[in-house]
């Protein structure tokens, strides 16, 4: 049985199989590996995996925020972090948002494109979102937050 306040390791599929049960969690935030930029030791990620645990343990009404990046291969972008949302889309998320985090370095900067300093946060859910906070009371504007 989990307990609060306390830290576990291993590989994210396999604890979620065996640790984690069905329409458990509400909030996941996680930012896998991005399209093979670093190996990990012969590790593989297997995002379909990843995908179809974090549906199983999420509850209705959940989100999950899956933060990732694109690789270029042969002088294009792989697309990948698309391919991810359209599969968890496929498999009974709702995709709620895109959103764009701004980095501040570029740790694998191309030398023939421009400097990609941003990362997608794909927000989904499982069915409609319980719980939110659009901000709606603060002008954006104002705020300098949208430009």
């Amino acid at each position: 049985m989990l307990q609060l306040n306390q830290f576990y390791i291993g590989e994210a599929v396999n604890f979620m199989k065996e640790n984690i049960p069905d329409n458990f969690v509400d909030l996941t935030v996680t930012s896998p590996p991005y399209d093979n930029l670093r190996t990990y030791k012969g590790f593989v990620f297997d995002y379909k995996s990843m995908g179809k645990e974090l549906h199983r343990i999420t509850k209705q009404g959940g989100v999950v925020v899956w933060i990732v990046g694109d690789r270029v291969k042969n002088g294009s972008e792989t697309l990948l972090p698309f391919k991810q949302a359209l599969y968890f889309q496929e498999i009974g998320f709702n995709i709620h948002d895109t959103m764009i985090y701004q980095k501040n370095a570029m740790p694998f900067p191309e030398q023939t494109r421009y400097i990609q300093c941003f990362e997608y946060m794909f927000v989904m859910s499982k069915g409609r979102i319980k719980t939110h906070n659009l901000l709606k009371d603060i002008n954006l504007w104002e705020k300098n937050c949208i430009v």
